[in-house]
Parts: C-alpha cells; structure tokens; sequence
C-alpha cells in the first residue's frame, strides 16, 4: 500500500532500503525527543530494520505499516512514517501514527503534511475510528503539529521517558472519525 501527498510519497520500506533507514534511526538530532535513543550497533539495528518490513499489503512484525517518506517531484528520501494498529474489528480500529524526518527537511512543512496523510489513510484506507500521536512533552514542534492536523490534547503521562538520564512527561493526542470528517 502506497500513499501520496501534495509533496510527498510513501512506500514500504525494502531491503535495499537498509541504509536510508539507518539515517534515520541512528540520527542524534532526530531521535532526540524520540521514545528510544539512537541505534549504534549494526546488530541491533538490522533487527530493528526486519520489525519494520511490510510485504505484500500485511502488517508487519511490529504492528504496523511502515513507510519511507520522499520528495515527490525529486524522488529524494526524507524519513519514516508509520501506522501502528493497536486494534482492528468489523466496526473499526485504533492507530497511532508515527514520523520522523531528517532535519534539513524540518521546518518545511512536510511533518504536518505527511501527519494529514497517515491520517487520511487510516481512516479511509484502513478504516479506523480513531488515530492518535504522542510526543515528549518537551518537543512543542511535534505537538504543534499534532494541533494543526486536528488531533485533541487527551492527556499528559507524567515520568514516562527516560533518556539520557532523565524522565521526562509524555503528551498524547487523538482524532475520531466523526471529527475528522467536520
């Protein structure tokens, strides 16, 4: 399953794909606010690669669809993007969408287009009721973003994060589909 957006495509990750998503997983500055550090060591992250391998149109080993993100037009990689599936009935289901960008692409706003398309396609494609996001309650950009694409603030988890030897407060965000249809 592919998406497009005004600026952007996403397709599943591939194994040739292995280094574009190591330039985001062992990133400093993208894995900052991020709920896991960077990953150093090729074992580790080869692993954590294989989590996140779609085939065909089936979830993969994470629960979820994993995407590489890039530049419409010029074909260029940008960053990752998924829907995780916590849960998924006859009536609906729950996600959470997930994204991280390489920085010379920050302040664009590609970050927010792409968080309207993960959007648009779990409730359209995948048919959930509900999506939600969540960020380290320090990083005010992704939760900016999250205002925009007309997610509600559903709470604030206190200590859960721990990196670099502090705890730090997690905020979660939500949409339904009702909401989103307005």
């Amino acid at each position: 399953m592919k998406f497009e957006s005004q600026r952007l495509k996403c397709r599943y990750f591939t194994e040739l794909d292995y280094q574009l998503f190591c330039s985001i997983f062992s990133n400093e500055q993208v894995m900052k606010y991020a709920w896991i550090d960077k990953i150093e060591n090729e074992v580790g992250m080869r692993e954590f690669f294989e989590g996140f391998l779609n085939h065909d149109d089936r979830i993969n080993r994470n629960n979820s669809y994993a995407y590489a993100v890039f530049l419409r037009e010029e074909d260029i990689f940008i960053g990752f993007a998924d829907i995780v599936i916590h849960s998924l009935n006859s009536n609906g289901g729950c996600g959470e969408i997930g994204y991280f960008l390489l920085p010379q692409y920050w302040g664009k706003g590609y970050a927010t287009e792409l968080a309207h398309s993960l959007i648009n396609f779990g409730f359209t494609r995948l048919g959930l009721h509900k999506i939600s996001a969540r960020c380290n309650s320090n990083n005010l950009k992704s939760e900016n973003i999250m205002k925009k694409v007309g997610m509600t603030k559903e709470g604030e988890l206190r200590k859960v994060r721990y990196k670099n030897g502090v705890w730090d407060d997690e905020k979660h965000y939500g949409i339904l589909i009702d909401e989103w249809k307005e």
